[in-house]
């Protein structure tokens, strides 16, 4: 799919933009966790004289590894972002919020944009949802391994018994 705005021939003015992502999406980005997804991208772009507003809202979900039981699961992301795009002699990245694109560009290319946005979305913790009843969705079998687990390794010593025997010694 096509994530580009033609800005050439663009009036001054709002302008809306609709883009779908899919699972193919991810292939151009080998290093992204993230490789399935349905994420609707609704892009409100004002083009002024001296640049270029872009508002994106972004909802849909992506499937991720659970960090508790190591389940996937698609996991619901909204996300909303601002860039602004201002014209210049050579493509330059100012801020987390202003790009510079070259003046002979004749279409903004946002698929970069959109991979950040929804990168950004996922939290860095990502657990299953509770289901309605308020209990953890992850894997039953692999919760209860881990309660095994947990329950066997020894607890923490409050000291260390070498350095106790050189208490003895102080005193």
């Amino acid at each position: 799919m096509d994530y580009t705005i033609p800005i050439n021939d663009l009036k001054e003015g709002q302008h809306q933009y609709k883009f779908d992502v899919a699972d193919g999406f991810f292939d151009e980005f080998p290093e992204s966790e993230i490789k399935k997804c349905s994420v609707s991208v609704d892009v409100e772009l004002t083009k002024r004289s001296n640049g270029l507003e872009t508002f994106f809202h972004l909802n849909g979900s992506v499937r991720v590894v659970c960090d508790r039981c190591l389940d996937e699961f698609d996991m619901p992301i909204e996300y909303d972002g601002h860039l602004f795009f201002e014209q210049g002699e050579n493509a330059d990245e100012v801020s987390d919020e202003l790009v510079i694109i070259p003046r002979n560009e004749s279409h903004l290319d946002l698929k970069q944009y959109i991979y950040e946005f929804i990168s950004l979305a996922v939290p860095c913790q990502k657990y299953h949802p509770e289901d309605e009843n308020g209990n953890s969705a992850c894997d039953p079998e692999m919760i209860k391994r881990l309660n095994e687990i947990q329950a066997t390794e020894p607890e923490e010593q409050a000291t260390d018994p070498r350095w106790d025997k050189l208490k003895d010694l102080i005193n």
